[in-house]
């Protein structure tokens, strides 16, 4: 049967709903928890998957009447599981004395009586025991550069009907005083004929 568990375990390692990382002190104790989401688990299985070893390990079984069998070689004055009954049922794990080695992954399987082959890991673990929590830089915030956008508008009170109106006016006043001042040569040469002697025909 717990062979079977772990081939269930393996097969649902990808599927943990949400993964928290501890950093205990060499020697120091972490209490982990997994709450059952329907209410009907009353069968609880922890594993871990060491860093060290890449070898999964079985830990200890407990159910809601607070039955525990730890496995071969865990030490149960170490690996504690408690059951709190209240609006949801929640397993409790606490581990003592974490060492270096016992970097990896952790996690708990629930089993429904009522589902049988149906298998639930609603939380996993990575716990790093000896290691500092890595501190995060804040994020840099990049300015936008403004842009000036040039945009041809007309001077304000300038129409551009008005303008082009204006320079109509200009340009038929500049032809009006050509030719006035043409009108006016031509009359200067015409009355300054009269004045000219021509020589008498013999």
């Amino acid at each position: 049967m717990i062979l079977s568990y772990v081939l269930t375990f393996l097969g649902l390692l990808a599927a943990v709903s949400a993964v928290t990382i501890l950093y205990p002190s060499l020697g120091g104790s972490e209490t982990l928890t997994c709450e059952c989401p329907d209410h009907q688990c009353q069968k609880v299985y922890w594993y871990r998957f060491l860093q060290e070893t890449k070898k999964l390990q079985f830990l200890v079984f407990g159910n809601s009447a607070n039955s525990v069998k730890h496995a071969e070689g865990i030490d149960a004055t170490r690996f504690k599981v408690s059951v709190n009954e209240g609006s949801k049922i929640a397993y409790s794990l606490c581990i003592t004395g974490l060492q270096k080695n016992e970097t990896g992954f952790y996690s708990c399987m629930f089993n429904s009586p009522k589902h049988e082959q149906k298998s639930q890991m609603p939380a996993g673990y990575y716990i790093r025991p000896g290691e500092h929590t890595p501190t995060t830089l804040p994020p840099t915030v990049k300015i936008p550069k403004k842009t000036t956008t040039w945009v041809n508008q007309p001077v304000r009170g300038c129409n551009p009907l008005v303008l082009w109106l204006s320079v109509g006016v200009l340009l038929v006043l500049v032809l009006v005083l050509v030719l006035v001042l043409v009108l006016i040569s031509t009359l200067y040469y015409f009355s300054n004929l009269h004045n000219i002697s021509f020589p008498q025909v013999i």
